[in-house]
């Protein structure tokens, strides 16, 4: 098993305050152990902000994206799923203290943000992107994301039949032509092509959450018609997440597939 401190050294990084990274490293149900120090919520909030500094930065400087590819390329890198996979390609699970508890998606992200608020706060910004660097060039991740986006409509054909391929153009053009804004989680987004057609949103039915109360399970269903061109369309899908919210876009996420309704992965 690998220590922190030789993952550290992988990344240059021999002086950073033990405190900070321990804190970093360290989830709520720690404490459950009789851990008395700091988890890594406060860190994650700066962390994101830092991260996102740095890849907005890094794409701006490429120099060929407009504004609303720029948004989009970002979110790939900077939200919960893309984070959450940089930390399983850089090894970090072992690394993280807490208290039996599974890592979810969500924990991974916020240690990865942690982990570049202590290197923000200890070091300063360009020794941040120096880090992200070495991480997207040991990873590939930085190449994968962007090959992925700008080949995300060859992509999505894969699969399809013709009749398919004709159903889905077809959609689009409804969605270019109802205004909707498809750089935005699918919650966000099947909420605004229901408004556009029904002026209401889509019925969410939300359960109890199931399991221990530090690590419940959040089940969603969504049970709605909706009819485009002619063809009506059973939206009759599940959500399953750590929490409702993410249930919810889970869901949402199925729905959107089912109508070929773009939007961000989270």
């Amino acid at each position: 098993m690998t220590t922190l401190e030789e993952w550290l050294t992988t990344l240059h990084l021999d002086d950073l305050d033990s405190t900070l990274l321990e804190t970093a490293f360290t989830h709520s149900s720690y404490k459950g152990l009789g851990f008395n120090g700091e988890d890594y919520d406060r860190l994650e909030f700066l962390g994101d902000a830092v991260i996102d500094i740095i890849v907005s930065k890094k794409l701006y400087t490429i120099g060929k994206y407009d504004e609303g590819d720029l948004t989009e390329l970002r979110s790939l890198f900077v939200k919960e799923k893309p984070l959450a996979d940089l930390f399983d390609k850089m090894e970090i699970s072992s690394l993280v203290r807490r208290a039996g508890t599974s890592l979810t998606q969500k924990m991974k992200s916020d240690v990865v943000e942690a982990f570049f608020a202590v290197i923000y706060l200890e070091k300063d910004l360009i020794k941040c992107r120096e880090v992200w660097d070495l991480m997207m060039d040991r990873t590939g991740f930085e190449e994968e994301v962007i090959y992925d986006f700008e080949n995300k409509g060859k992509k999505d054909l894969e699969g399809l039949t013709p009749e398919q391929i004709v159903e889905r153009n077809e959609l689009f053009k409804i969605y270019e032509i109802f205004g909707i804004k498809t750089n935005q989680n699918a919650r966000n987004v099947l909420q605004q092509l229901f408004t556009k057609m029904y002026i209401t949103l889509p019925d969410y039915k939300d359960y109890d959450p199931e399991g221990q109360d530090h690590a419940p399970t959040y089940i969603v269903r969504l049970n709605e018609t909706i009819t485009l061109k002619r063809k009506t369309y059973h939206l009759n899908v599940e959500g399953v997440a750590s929490k409702l919210k993410h249930a919810q876009i889970k869901a949402a996420e199925k729905a959107c597939d089912i109508l070929y309704l773009p939007y961000i992965k989270i």
